[in-house]
């Protein structure tokens, strides 16, 4: 069954989370709302250009002040550690308010 949707872009403004996207075609990364999910791209800044395509698939709801949540996705979010990875978040989204992991995963053109 091929019933692709295409969905809304996905920014990455973090540079660790955009680099372990580029350098291993995948990432878990936290948003503050339930988007979309299935194939679309991805681009560094809300009105940049293309960086390439990809698919989003949510992992589920997640409080990111509790280390225990985020640590079993540290690996592929590309911070060394889960206080680096919070400190991200807290400075992208302004609070530590619950929200949701993603998966992102880049397609081979």
């Amino acid at each position: 069954m091929t019933d692709v949707t295409h969905v809304g872009p996905i920014v990455f403004a973090d540079e660790i989370a955009r680099r372990q996207l580029v350098e291993h075609g995948e990432v878990v990364t936290f948003r503050v709302q339930d988007r979309t999910t299935g194939d679309t791209w991805w681009r560094e800044s809300r009105l940049g250009e293309k960086q390439g395509d990809c698919h989003v698939a949510q992992l589920g709801p997640v409080d990111p002040a509790d280390k225990e949540s985020l640590e079993p996705h540290r690996e592929l979010s590309g911070f060394a550690t889960v206080g680096d990875w919070q400190a991200a978040i807290r400075e992208l989204n302004g609070d530590m308010s619950e929200g949701y992991l993603y998966r992102v995963l880049t397609h081979s053109e």
